[in-house]
Formats: C-alpha cells, sequence, structure tokens
C-alpha cells in the first residue's frame, strides 16, 4: 500500500491558476458546448448548517469536477455534458430528503452527496423506489453497506476507521475511553466500531454519553462524561484515560463547556472524521485552543502519495474558492464526477438504470483518480483505503490543522508525523 503524503504543501505552495467559480445561483455548465445533450449532476450538501466546511468544499468541487469532465467529454466529441446544481441540505435529513425530490421532479437522476449517514439514510427509500443513483462521498455507516442497491460511497465503511482511531489510542498508551457521541446513523456506527475495536486490543470502553442530533445545551452530557472520567482514572490510571468525541460541528459548543471542566482539560481527547479540518472549530478561539491543549487528533481517509499529481492541484483549486484546505471527502466529489462522465461516455450520455448499475461499479474498479483507485466492494462502498490523522497545533504563532499521524488499514503499521 502506498503511504499517505502530507498535506503541508497545500497551504504553502503559491499557484496561478484560472478558475471556475462558484455561482449563485448553484448550477452551472461549460457555455460553449449548451446545444449538446444536459446531463444534471443534482448536488446534496451542507451550505448552511453543520459540517459546512465539507458541504462549501464539495460544492466548489463539482464545480470544478464539471468544468474538467466537460472538457474530456468535448475532446472526444461525446453526444452529451454535465450540468450541476447544488442544493443546501443543512444536513438535516428530513431537508435532504426534500431536496432530492425537488431534483427528481426536475428529473436529475444522479445525486452526488448528501455528506451524513443520517441523510443517507433517509434518502435510500426513495432512492430506491425512483430509479435514482446516488454517490455519497462521506457517508460510512455500516447499516448502509448493502449490495444491490443504487448507493454508492466513496469512502470506506466505519469499520476501518474505527481500527484506525483505536491503534492510535492503544499506541499512546490510553487504557479506557468515554464516548461522547452524536445519535444518528453514521456516528453510532463509528461508535460502534471503535468500541469492538479498542475491546478487541484489551481496553476498556466505559457507557458514556450519546446525545440527540438536535441537541444546543451540551451542559448535562459534558457533567456526565466528567463523572465517568474521573471514576475512570482511579481505576486506570490518570494518563491512561480518554474522551472520544464522535460530532460535528457541535463539537464547538461542547468544548466551551469541556473547557470550563478540570477533569476534562486534564485527559487527552479523540475525534472523527466529522470535525478533521473543521474550519468552524479553528475558528472558534476557545474551542481551537482547547483542542490544542487535549490532544485531539481526528482520523479522516487519507490520500496516496502515488496519486500527488492529481490531487495536489485539484486541492488548490479548491482551496483558492473556499479560503480552507479541503478534506479527502471533498476530492471524493471530484473523483465521483469522474466515474459517472467516464461510464456515460459508455452509454452515449443515457442514463438507464439496469445498465448503470452494474456500469459504474466497473468504471469505478479501473479508476484511478485523486484518491487514488476508487475500487468498490459488493455493497458499493469504498474497498481500500488508509487514513491520515488530523490535530490542531500552534505554529508560527497561529493555530493551524496539521497531519500528526497515518494509519495504514492493510499492514497496521502506525506511523507519526510530529
Amino acid at each position: 500500500m502506498h503511504k499517505t503524503h502530507s498535506w503541508r504543501l497545500i497551504s504553502l505552495l503559491a499557484v496561478s491558476i484560472v478558475l471556475m467559480g462558484v455561482v449563485t445561483p448553484s448550477t452551472w455548465a461549460d457555455a460553449p458546448n449548451l446545444k449538446k445533450k444536459r446531463v444534471v449532476i443534482g448536488g446534496l450538501f451542507s451550505l448552511t448548517g453543520s459540517w459546512a466546511t465539507l458541504g462549501r468544499a464539495s460544492q466548489a468541487a463539482l464545480s470544478i469536477a464539471i468544468a474538467d469532465a466537460n472538457a474530456y467529454l468535448a475532446d472526444r466529441n461525446a453526444s452529451f455534458r454535465l450540468e450541476g446544481r447544488v442544493e443546501d441540505t443543512q444536513l438535516v435529513p428530513a431537508l435532504a430528503l426534500e431536496k432530492a425530490q425537488l431534483f427528481a421532479r426536475q428529473e436529475v437522476r444522479l445525486l452526488l452527496g448528501p455528506q451524513s449517514s443520517a441523510e443517507v439514510a433517509a434518502l435510500r427509500a426513495f432512492v430506491d423506489a425512483n430509479d435514482l443513483f446516488l454517490f455519497s462521498p462521506s457517508s460510512t455507516a455500516g447499516t448502509l453497506a448493502i449490495a444491490d442497491d443504487r448507493i454508492f460511497r466513496f469512502t470506506p465503511s466505519d469499520g476501518p476507521e474505527g481500527e484506525a482511531i483505536s491503534a492510535l489510542m492503544d499506541e499512546d498508551g490510553i487504557k479506557a475511553i468515554v464516548p461522547l457521541w452524536r445519535d444518528d446513523p453514521g456516528n453510532n456506527g463509528l461508535q460502534d466500531a471503535t468500541r469492538r475495536s479498542f475491546t478487541a486490543l484489551g481496553g476498556v470502553v466505559l457507557p458514556g454519553v450519546r446525545y440527540s442530533a438536535t441537541a444546543t445545551d451540551f451542559s448535562t452530557a459534558v457533567a456526565d462524561i466528567a463523572a465517568q472520567v474521573a471514576t475512570a482514572r482511579v481505576q486506570h490510571g490518570a494518563n491512561a484515560v480518554a474522551v472520544y468525541l464522535v460530532a460535528f460541528d457541535e463539537a464547538v459548543a461542547i468544548f466551551a463547556r469541556a473547557s470550563q471542566n478540570e477533569t476534562l482539560a486534564a485527559v487527552r481527547w479523540y475525534g472523527s472524521d466529522g470535525t478533521a479540518l473543521s474550519a468552524a472549530l479553528l475558528n472558534d478561539p476557545i474551542a481551537a485552543a482547547f483542542a490544542e491543549s487535549v490532544g485531539y487528533p481526528n482520523p479522516l481517509f487519507g490520500l496516496e502519495a502515488a496519486a500527488t499529481t492529481k490531487w495536489q492541484p485539484i486541492a488548490q483549486r479548491i482551496q483558492q474558492q473556499t479560503g480552507n484546505v479541503p478534506e479527502s471527502f471533498a476530492l471524493g466529489v471530484y473523483d465521483a464526477v469522474w466515474v459517472i462522465a467516464k461510464t456515460l461516455a459508455t452509454q452515449r450520455g443515457k442514463v438507464r438504470v439496469e445498465t448503470l448499475t452494474r456500469a459504474f461499479p466497473q468504471e469505478a474498479a479501473s479508476f484511478f483518480g485523486t484518491t487514488g483507485w476508487t475500487v468498490l466492494n459488493a455493497a458499493g462502498d469504498r474497498q481500500f483505503g488508509n487514513f491520515d490523522f488530523w490535530a490542531i497545533r500552534e505554529e508560527g504563532g497561529v493555530l493551524r490543522w496539521k497531519p500528526v499521524a497515518h494509519y495504514n488499514t492493510a499492514s497496521g503499521d502506525l506511523r507519526r508525523e510530529e
């Protein structure tokens, strides 16, 4: 397996690239080919809700991919071109379903997103009943790993991530963890996967606290976690206990509370893909300072060094549009558009259920994109994937997201980068 390339160069390199901007309203296509048949990809991203850092990066990735894929199609004189439209789901499952239904009424049958497993779960029956195809760049819930449906996920399911974070905790000498997690399919799945993996390594997982996806007041949850941590430190040692937080942008509010608690400020914290590279967390002074003080590494699907020449220019283009270093999930959006484009090219732009259900995985199996090989397993989920760990660190007097470790799922090797 290839080792993951550090992303430090993204924020350091100065580039001069003519970009296709994110437009408003959120619809775009390449103007010189307006007479060609249009195949629309409907983006379902959280632009104003939680996890909007990824949503805005995904919107940028979609617009860039549409432009690049259409140039490819034009070079080959294809009979169709792609068009992108985006709707804001705010990371709310019911709203994501409404937006999917809107796309369906517009005869848009290719959906890219949504971001969370809760949203994907809300759309699954509608997708199957209406001959739609859904490509999610970031849903990980194992409960959605279902063969023969029309949901394709360009990231591994929750099992490998649970293995990766457990390996890091074990390497750090953690003997007991107290989980604090959001009650939705994806975060429930990550908590379950980590509980299994950490226990298999001989660790102890306390009951922890599961909070509502709509919660805004975390005073009770934080107090409960603090009590469990205090008990565990007596049993397992002061330096052998950690908090495992599985959340989205509500981590900012949680850290505001936790920073006022001496017990929680004295132990290490670990996170998940939902907060890795979060601009909301980094831009909040209290939350960012707390995250830096307690370690708080977050696993995220990693990029291959062998694909550096592919992902680095695209990551730079996304960053120029959004102002933030994009996470690998956004690059998964870019790759998904290419798999769609190349698959449709073999079908002359026709969206037919009986052929595309087989054709999409076949094309993905032979595509090497910004995220490396996009091979899917029998459930339509990414088959291979390693993990980078991102944490907030001080650099030159400024707090930044930095890569701090890498985990190879094939070998089980853990490599530190600090």
